[in-house]
């Protein structure tokens, strides 16, 4: 049997965009999260309002709107957050304040963060601090209690995210397909996987062919199911 080729077409928008239907539902599938803060798109468009993305997107007319890779990162931290009982004033508080460290315009697109007792937590200069209070120093033994973002990788130079777990087994990264969601460690479209078994493949048909497990099989069916939920 021929295995096909790990690189199939995509017809997402290029460099990682989303238009916000399709942003908003990735962040309601992500399933890192300490429980369901659904997000519609009305919801994603406020936050963008508020100015917790690029600062020109603010005035774009909500059906004319695009979020790149940067700002979906930045929306999914904000509901990851929001989940976790996190305050509008604390998340506002932090991202003014890494703004003003940081002088990136989408600076939960740059850290780690945690969170713990209501507030956002960072490590800065090798110290854990309180993004919400201003860079206050906080005590090292809080790591242990402290809930992280998760599913997010860093570039090490730029400090920008670069690849965002969505899902067990399925990522977003902007150079790879257009940013559409893929099997992890692949450039195979969850969407690809589950057309070929809709389209009649069997599952374990599609898992020879590509060359994949059967368990990626699933998470590609997995994520693509909580999509059209």
């Amino acid at each position: 049997m021929v295995t096909l080729a790990r690189e199939t077409v995509s017809t997402s928008s290029p460099e990682g965009i989303y238009d916000v239907p399709e942003a908003a539902r990735y962040l309601r599938a992500t399933s890192h999260a300490e429980r369901l803060y659904p997000v519609s798109s009305r919801k994603l468009i406020g936050w963008v309002r508020r100015g917790l993305a690029s600062p020109e997107l603010s005035e774009i007319p909500g059906r004319e709107l695009l979020i790149e890779f940067e700002d979906l990162v930045s929306m999914r931290v904000i509901a990851a957050l929001r989940s976790a009982g996190v305050s509008w004033p604390e998340i506002h508080s932090t991202n003014r304040w890494l703004r003003d460290q940081t002088g990136h315009l989408r600076p939960f697109a740059t850290e780690a963060l945690w969170t713990g007792q209501g507030q956002i937590f960072v490590e800065w200069a090798e110290k854990l601090i309180s993004g919400s209070r201003n860079g206050q120093m906080a005590f090292d033994l809080l790591r242990e209690y402290l809930i992280p973002v998760h599913g997010l990788k860093f570039d090490a130079v730029s400090r920008v995210a670069v690849s965002w777990e969505a899902s067990y087994g399925v990522v977003l990264e902007p150079e790879i397909q257009f940013g559409a969601p893929c099997l992890k460690g692949t450039r195979i479209p969850t969407r690809t996987i589950v057309g070929m078994i809709e389209a009649g493949d069997s599952p374990h048909w599609v898992a020879q062919a590509y060359g994949i497990s059967p368990a990626e099989v699933q998470a590609a069916r997995d994520w693509e199911s909580r999509l059209r939920a």
